[in-house]
């Protein structure tokens, strides 16, 4: 079943109702290496403070990611889990309130508000609660969903201007999806923002463009993503 046209006629509200107060910033990064982001970071190539898979899921060629549905399954603290995100323009009502939402923004692009549910992995990978969630704004042939990975996701934690970031690589082939993130109040947002940009930039590390997630930069890479005003 292909995708109906996405769901951005739901009823959109600008109240900040269901996210917390906080914002995911993010800075995706486009370097030869981790080793050489860590060290025009500061950082010497010490060993990531974690390691685990994260799969990629969506149609062959991918369809869903270009309308803000996203599906993987990842590994933390030792449990394995599957999620499901949509990913809104602003904040949006009639979220399930089984689903957990957040604030995010990839460089100077205005802030998404993304809604996701995890479940276990175990004997089935999507959940009833998730097929309930995504199908709210889009239909998913869940059987043609496929997998692309897993790739193996390493994590470093990095002190930038005062703020406490995270800097993570995604492998997968030869290509290295990394990133800089950091949470900070949404009162915060415009400081952080500003600070860790211009760090970046005095330190010399390639900011990608278009700034963008590391599932639309895989796919993009891959060659099924052609648009570059597409944004994950």
């Amino acid at each position: 079943m292909k995708p109906q046209a996405f769901f951005f006629n739901v009823l959109l509200t600008s109240p900040f109702t269901y996210a917390k107060e906080k914002i995911s910033l993010q800075w995706a990064i486009c370097e030869p290496s981790p080793q050489d982001t860590l060290a025009k970071l500061g950082r010497n190539a010490s060993p990531p403070y974690k390691e685990n898979p994260i799969t990629y899921y969506d149609e062959y060629p991918p369809i869903h990611i270009s309308s803000g549905l996203m599906f993987r399954t990842k590994t933390n603290k030792g449990q394995q889990f599957s999620t499901v995100k949509v990913r809104f323009p602003r904040a949006v009502t009639g979220i399930p309130d089984f689903v957990d939402c957040s604030w995010n923004q990839y460089g100077a692009n205005s802030p998404s508000f993304t809604c996701e549910k995890r479940c276990p992995l175990d004997s089935t990978v999507w959940h009833e609660e998730q097929v309930q969630f995504a199908e709210r704004y889009q239909a998913v042939d869940w059987d043609a969903l496929r997998a692309y990975g897993p790739y193996q996701n390493a994590k470093w934690k990095v002190r930038i201007e005062g703020y406490k970031t995270k800097f993570d690589d995604v492998v997968a082939g030869d290509l290295h999806l990394m990133e800089v993130e950091v949470q900070v109040p949404r009162e915060d947002a415009h400081g952080a923002l500003q600070a860790i940009t211009q760090y970046l930039k005095n330190r010399k590390v390639s900011l990608c463009e278009p700034q963008e997630g590391k599932t639309m930069r895989l796919f993009r890479a891959m060659g099924y993503i052609a648009d570059e005003n597409e944004e994950l």
